[in-house]
């Protein structure tokens, strides 16, 4: 059986604007690089396209960090945790939109640490549709 051709899609683009639109008055800022600026309050999305869940959709983790940071520079766990929770709730109520079929959260939010730097971690499992 031949499967139609597939071209992945990067979930981000759907993803990132949602946030942002819905954060907006939060102070969050979004992206898919980490800003090294040491901003109050910052999310990073990263996509990581899987096998295929059907012959026209893909599953996709989306792995989710949420730094918020203290006046001394030190992250705060339990606001990120907090703030974590809520961009999960957001993006797995509204499904994401555009090519973004489900999403639903694979593990955390759970703490992490790098650099010195504690902060929220989760992973979230999507199924999107491929063009």
């Amino acid at each position: 059986m031949k499967h139609p051709p597939v071209r992945p899609v990067r979930v981000e683009e759907t993803l990132l604007p949602l946030l942002r639109r819905e954060y907006q008055d939060r102070g969050v800022v979004f992206g898919s690089l980490r800003d090294r600026g040491n901003l109050e309050r910052e999310c990073v999305l990263v996509a990581d396209p899987q096998g295929m869940a059907t012959p026209v959709s893909q599953y996709v983790r989306v792995r989710v960090s949420v730094i918020v940071r203290r006046l001394d520079g030190s992250g705060d766990f339990i606001e990120a945790q907090h703030l974590a929770a809520d961009i999960i709730h957001t993006i797995t109520e509204t499904g994401g939109g555009g090519p973004v079929i489900s999403a639903a959260l694979d593990s955390g939010p759970v703490r992490q640490e790098e650099d010195g730097l504690v902060f929220a971690y989760a992973v979230l499992l999507l199924q999107a549709r491929t063009q």
